[in-house]
């Protein structure tokens, strides 16, 4: 709060009842009180000059009690005018009154206060310099029409008069600033509702957004883990079929021995030819709905990893396979889904060290221990980690899946500087 731009108070309702009691109390109030003033100085008057004052004191006298009786009517409907121009300039008469006559004194202060409450330096200047001005004038008058000399008394006389104008007006601006301060405080007390409601609908928000963050996190992850699963029963599928094509084969094959009789090779050949081809269309029909994709890339095997680690060599990336207590023709020996498990997490982890850490090394290695078969990839962290490429995740929750299906694991973990997944499964 600045006096140099204080805030402008808005009048009282003109409608309440008891605004407009207010209003004519004031009026009645100061022009009894006026009245008994102006009654008290004229009688001073009158025993001063013997019952037969000048013509001009009465003159004065009578321009008082009009001014004044005026000025008295005036003062209570006045205060609902809206705080402007007009305001100040007939509040300012009705201080200007109070140097013409005694009986607008009470009229003037309730004036002298409103100006005070509007918190203008320059206005409460104004006040003085009006009151100032009509006192002097007035007891300049008077002195002549006495026929006595301007000496220093008249002088004190209007620096009283002045003096006594500061009251109300600095009770005026006391009430004007209290009122404010209670006005602002009470602002500030509302805008603090309003931020602490917008906070909470703000956090709520963001409560909401970060629930349906986790449900959208957890939708992809499902997703992505039943993907997995039907990649696997896609090539679970196109494996047994392989195998289950094969036992046709040979069956049928078996069908022209010559240690049974003919009808008997014949009979049995084609019971397990057509068993075997049975249960292939069956278990066709059955994994067929589980295919996400209408991709025909046939199923990895040994050199497949080989072939993988080559082409991303090709591709610019530095990427090393080694095999550790374990061979390609032992590996080889395992079910096809084994191998067909580690080709897909080798592809996820070159792929993903290739799009989080560009140009660093990819080692990965292939072990055997304690009865189970390791995967393991390592490559550095990159020291730019604000370049990292965004991520999902979804690749290493596919890995975790695609080993926790054939009965192992996968996890991943930085180790000195060193990004490290491991996956397994039962050897």
């Amino acid at each position: 709060m600045t006096p140099t731009a204080p805030t402008l108070l808005a009048p009282p309702p003109v409608r309440s009842l008891r605004q407009w009691a207010i209003a004519i109390g004031q009026s009645v109030g100061s022009g009894l009180l006026g009245l008994f003033i102006f009654l008290v100085v004229f009688g001073f008057v009158l025993e001063e000059f013997h019952d037969d004052p000048p013509a001009g004191l009465l003159i004065l006298t009578g321009l008082d009690a009009l001014v004044g009786i005026a000025a008295s009517l005036a003062i209570g409907p006045l205060r609902f005018l809206r705080a402007g121009r007009l305001h100040s300039v007939v509040h300012l008469l009705i201080t200007a009154a109070a140097g013409i006559g005694v009986w607008s004194v009470p009229a003037a202060a309730i004036a002298l206060y409103r100006i005070g409450m509007r918190r203008r330096p320059a206005l409460d200047v104004l006040a003085f310099v009006v009151l100032g001005a009509t006192s002097t004038a007035i007891l300049l008058i008077d002195s002549r029409v006495r026929g006595e000399l301007v000496d220093l008394f008249l002088l004190a006389s209007v620096g009283i008069v002045v003096i006594c104008a500061a009251v109300p007006l600095l009770i005026g601006r006391v009430v004007g600033t209290s009122r404010e301060l209670i006005e602002s405080l009470r602002e500030r007390a509302a805008a603090s509702d309003r931020e602490r409601e917008t906070a909470e609908r703000e956090r709520a928000a963001a409560e909401g957004e970060a629930a349906a963050l986790v449900r959208e996190r957890d939708a992809d992850a499902a997703r992505v883990r039943a993907e997995e699963r039907a990649a696997l029963a896609r090539d679970v599928h196109d494996s047994i079929s392989h195998h289950l094509a094969t036992i046709a084969l040979h069956a049928g094959a078996m069908s022209y021995r010559e240690d049974l009789s003919p009808a008997e090779r014949r009979r049995i050949s084609a019971t397990v030819r057509d068993g075997a081809q049975q249960a292939n269309r069956e278990l066709r029909t059955v994994l067929k709905t589980l295919r996400t994709t209408e991709s025909d890339t046939p199923l990895a095997t040994v050199p497949t990893l080989t072939d993988i680690v080559e082409a991303r060599r090709e591709e610019g990336q530095e990427v090393t396979l080694s095999w550790n207590g374990l061979t390609p023709q032992e590996l080889a020996t395992r079910e096809r889904g084994t191998v067909v498990a580690f080709a897909r997490i080798l592809t996820e982890a070159t792929t993903n060290a290739a799009k989080h850490a560009p140009g660093a090394p990819l080692s990965v290695t292939l072990s055997r221990e304690e009865g189970r078969v390791l995967l393991t990839a390592r490559n550095p962290m990159p020291h730019d980690v604000g370049g990292d490429a965004p991520s999902t995740g979804h690749g290493l929750i596919g890995v975790q899946e695609r080993a926790r299906l054939l009965g192992g694991d996968a996890h991943h973990e930085v180790r000195a500087e060193t990004f490290e997944m491991q996956a397994w499964v039962p050897w």
